[in-house]
């Protein structure tokens, strides 16, 4: 049997007995060769697929694939994922934290492997550790996605989560260091549009009302997509209108917060100004 084995275990992959369906999860090796759970099972770095041999009333094998020589996975989008997402943009990053966990145990071994989700799970922690003050840990988050080669404008979002933080405490000097180094990495809108709002609430922290007004009129003109840094952005234009007496125009700016984002924190906040 054990001269046979070799030939069996190559025609069975070949013709993909384990192949995956639609909502399972498929992994895909470098040599062509594919397994798809729930029948392949994960065990510290490697795949067990198990194996039905030819010829045999009930004989089986197991053969071993290490999880480096992946070339890719099919894995169906974890429901928790969206769920963590939907906590942070509602302001509740402890909820998040502790849902995003479910995602990036299964991903962990796979966090270098393409089609994994460990990275947008990464992001997702990282942002959920900095609003949580954290500072500490959502940078080791942050070193372990350089290791796993995440892209430029996910390092971008995470970043900006620490700086926002370190504005929020007073921190502004350290800040405005960490923005610094970010400036030329970021390419996507809503990385360059978080950059413009720090960068005015800096300028605003620092008693420059003329200079932070531009800062944040940059939202409104030219990442005028970018609903999650709106709010903040016209709030802080209205403060600075308030503060160089162009009462007119602040109003005017405060109406736009309320007619566009009624529910959000800002307008509540607009109220008062």
């Amino acid at each position: 049997m054990s001269r046979r084995l070799p030939l069996l275990l190559t025609l069975a992959l070949i013709q993909a007995v384990l192949a995956g369906t639609a909502r399972s999860q498929t992994f895909y090796f470098a040599d062509g060769r594919k397994a798809s759970m729930p029948e392949a099972k994960i065990q510290g770095t490697n795949i067990l697929v198990p194996l039905k041999l030819a010829g045999t009333d009930d004989g089986s094998a197991v053969i071993t694939l290490p999880i480096a020589s992946l070339a890719r996975i099919d894995w169906p989008v974890p429901p928790a994922l969206a769920d963590a997402n939907a906590d942070l943009k509602a302001g509740k990053p402890a909820d998040a934290l502790k849902k995003i966990d479910a995602v990036l145990g299964p991903q962990e071994p796979f966090r270098n492997v393409a089609g994994s989700w460990w990275n947008q799970g990464a992001i997702i922690k990282t942002i959920a550790l900095a609003r949580l003050g954290k500072n500490v840990d959502a940078d080791v988050m942050l070193d372990r996605m350089r290791r796993a080669k995440a892209s430029p404008d996910d390092l971008s979002r995470g970043e900006i989560a620490i700086i926002e933080q370190l504005i929020a405490t007073g921190k502004t000097d350290l800040a405005n260091s960490r923005l610094s180094k970010i400036q030329g990495s970021a390419t996507d809108d809503a990385s360059l549009a978080s950059i413009a709002l720090i960068q005015a609430q800096i300028l605003e922290r620092a008693g420059k009302a003329e200079e932070a007004l531009l800062a944040y009129l940059r939202i409104p003109v030219f990442y005028s997509g970018e609903d999650d840094q709106m709010p903040a952005a016209l709030l802080g234009a209205a403060r600075a209108y308030k503060k160089l007496g162009d009462t007119e125009r602040a109003a005017a700016t405060l109406a736009t917060l309320t007619g566009r984002f009624p529910n959000s924190p800002e307008a509540a906040q607009a109220a008062k100004l």
